[in-house]
Order: C-alpha cells, then sequence, then structure tokens
C-alpha cells in the first residue's frame, strides 16, 4: 500500500467564511479515489476563513494557514512516500515552492495538482524574479497535473506537465425525460462576476410558466436588491453538496454565464451534465473546452443580459433543440467521469513514488 500525503482544501471547517467551492470538491473527490485505490492517505486540509471577511483578516488568516500547513508538512512527510498537493494557481508560487523544497531535502516525490482556469494568466503575471523562482521550484514537481487543455498546450514543452480536467461522478436520482424549459437554475457563490445579474435580468421578461431558482453562499460583493420584487426568480439559500444531483434533477436548465477569472471547468456543469440539463454559459475561459455549442448547451457573449435572455427564448420556441441538448449533456457528462481520469492518475502516483 502506497502511503501519500495529501495537502488539499477539504473544507471540514466550512462555515460562513469558508464555503465549499470547486477547489474543495475536487479534492475530496481525490480523496475518496485514491482511498477506494489502495493508497493509504495522511491529510493535511488547507481550508480556512477566506471569504466575507476583512482584508486586513484575509491576510492574517492566509498566513496562519500557511504556517500550519508547513509545519504539518515537516511533521508528517517522513510517514509517507509522497507528496500530492492540491491547491490553486494563485497559491502555487508560495505554498508549492515551499513544500517542493521541503520535499527535495527529503527526497519525496511531489506531485502537484493546479486546479481552476487561471494558470496562464498567474504564470504570465509573474514578474521576473518571480517567473525565475517558478522554473526552479514548484515547476520542477515531479507532476504537475493543470485542470484545462489551454493550461496544458501552454505548458506542453515541459515534460512533467499533464493534463486532468474537473471531474465528477453524479449520480442522477431518476432519468427525467425533459420535453420542454420551465424550472431554470443558477447554482454558484454568488459572486457577481459569476453572472448572476446576467442570469436575473434575463428572466424578467420570460413566460408566467417559467422560473428561475437561485442557490449559493452569498459573499461580499452580492447585490441582493437584484432579487426585489423580481417576478421570476426565487433565492433558494445554500445547497449541501449531496443535495446538488437532487436539485439539479428537479430542474430543466443550467444558466452559467460566468465571466470570473479563474474559470476552469465549473463542476456545476459537469454536475448538470451528468444529470441530463444542459447549459447557457458564457463563452469565456475554459468553458468551452467542455461545453459544445448546440451540441451540450448554447454559448453566449459574456456580460450581457440579452444574449442570454435570447439564448432562453431560443430553447422555448425551439423544444427539439432542447431535447437534443438534454441528449447531448448526458453523454457529455460521462466524458468526464471520474474513475477513469483517477485511474490515470494512480498510476502517475505509483510511477512517481517508484522513480525516487
Amino acid at each position: 500500500m502506497t502511503k501519500l500525503l495529501l495537502i488539499a482544501p477539504l473544507g471540514s471547517g466550512a462555515s460562513a467564511t469558508n464555503v465549499i467551492g470547486g477547489h474543495t470538491v475536487q479534492a475530496v473527490e481525490a480523496v475518496r479515489e485514491l482511498g477506494q485505490r489502495g493508497f493509504e492517505l495522511e491529510v493535511l486540509d488547507t481550508s480556512g476563513d477566506v471569504t466575507n471577511i476583512s482584508r486586513w483578516r484575509f491576510h492574517v488568516s492566509r498566513l496562519a494557514r500557511f504556517l500550519r500547513v508547513i509545519r504539518g508538512v515537516v511533521t508528517k512527510i517522513r510517514r509517507s512516500e509522497g507528496v500530492f498537493l492540491v491547491t490553486a494557481p494563485g497559491s502555487a508560487l508560495v505554498l508549492a515552492s515551499s513544500v517542493w523544497a521541503i520535499c527535495r531535502m527529503t527526497r519525496r516525490p511531489l506531485v502537484l495538482r493546479l486546479s481552476g482556469g487561471d494558470l496562464s494568466l498567474v504564470f504570465h503575471g509573474y514578474g521576473a524574479v518571480a517567473r525565475w523562482l517558478a522554473a526552479r521550484a514548484w515547476m520542477r514537481c515531479s507532476l504537475v497535473y493543470v485542470e484545462t487543455w489551454q493550461a496544458y498546450r501552454d505548458f506542453d514543452h515541459l515534460p512533467n506537465f499533464r493534463w486532468l480536467p474537473g471531474t465528477r461522478n453524479v449520480q442522477a436520482p431518476a432519468r427525467i425525460r425533459r420535453e420542454e424549459v420551465r424550472k431554470l437554475i443558477f447554482v454558484s457563490r454568488l459572486h457577481m462576476d459569476k453572472g448572476l445579474a446576467e442570469a436575473l435580468d434575463a428572466c424578467r421578461q420570460l413566460p408566467e410558466r417559467c422560473h428561475l431558482h437561485v442557490f449559493g453562499p452569498g459573499m461580499s460583493d452580492t447585490d441582493w436588491s437584484l432579487f426585489e420584487t423580481h417576478p421570476r426568480a426565487t433565492y433558494g439559500g445554500v445547497l449541501e453538496p449531496g443535495d446538488i444531483p437532487r436539485v439539479l434533477s428537479e430542474h430543466d436548465l443550467l444558466l452559467f454565464p460566468s465571466y470570473y477569472s479563474g474559470e476552469g471547468h465549473p463542476g456545476v456543469i459537469l454536475e448538470a451534465f451528468q444529470c441530463g440539463l444542459p447549459v447557457i454559459a458564457a463563452k469565456w475561459r475554459a468553458v468551452p473546452e467542455i461545453v459544445g455549442h448546440e451540441e451540450h448547451g448554447l454559448l453566449v457573449e459574456p456580460r450581457s443580459a440579452d444574449a442570454v435572455r435570447s439564448a432562453i427564448e431560443r430553447l422555448l420556441d425551439d423544444p427539439d433543440l432542447y431535447r437534443r441538448l438534454c441528449k447531448g449533456a448526458e453523454r457529455r457528462g460521462e466524458d468526464f467521469r471520474s474513475a477513469k481520469w483517477h485511474d490515470r492518475l494512480v498510476t502517475d502516483l505509483r510511477l512517481a513514488v517508484s522513480e525516487q
């Protein structure tokens, strides 16, 4: 049995200031999949209070979390044969480089999983010194997994880089034959750059038979006034992760017009696909990698409520297209089932450990 130190945001302290997001879902999924494949895992949880708090508290919390993780790595690494670190690209320069240095000193392989879609933006935003440090530290990990195909292509000249897309393994409560759009759903952290305003504005003048249900934690920039007197939208609160498949299955169409800078492969889109729901999404960052226009959903211009509204109306007027997208979404969801991708990850992890 391979002993692995896994460092990841597992959300064990989930609260109003530490809500569960895509990074956490991927990390929890990795724990489950690796455990089922015979790895003995010792876990360091990097979760912390990172949202809805003042700027100074954010930085203090981040520093305290970093020091706690580094102390944990120093304490636990000698009981493990390798280290698997799951983090966002924005944390790679400091956290991944520090863990890499400890692994080098203790002769342990470090496999890095960068979740999210902003690796290229982060790296090219580095100054010359930071790029030099990255090239001699975290970029020299035994393996570096990136989430998006574009990020892989940007770094495919480095032999240790691999593509590992966002994955999910949602089991829909029932396969429902959907005939038309009535119940729409928006699920996300309610950051405004997730397209909340555009989704709400797009639904204001829909037919009475249509209604938008919004779910997700409020954030510091959430404009709650958008819900006031809205004729076609209701805020439903925060969903527990285990409830998301059931709630998605009770709806007909996912709205996700996000223009969030770090958007990779949004997990809620993959979950919707596996529940047979097509999506109307913004043509933004890596989203077109997983959403084929007129195959699994409709892609629209970012920041445009009119474009979202037109896409919804198109599906209302063309039920044949809607039913075709439902079938395409379900097929597409199978491409991102966790099992086959984690089988490849397991093979690479064991090879990295054996070669050290």
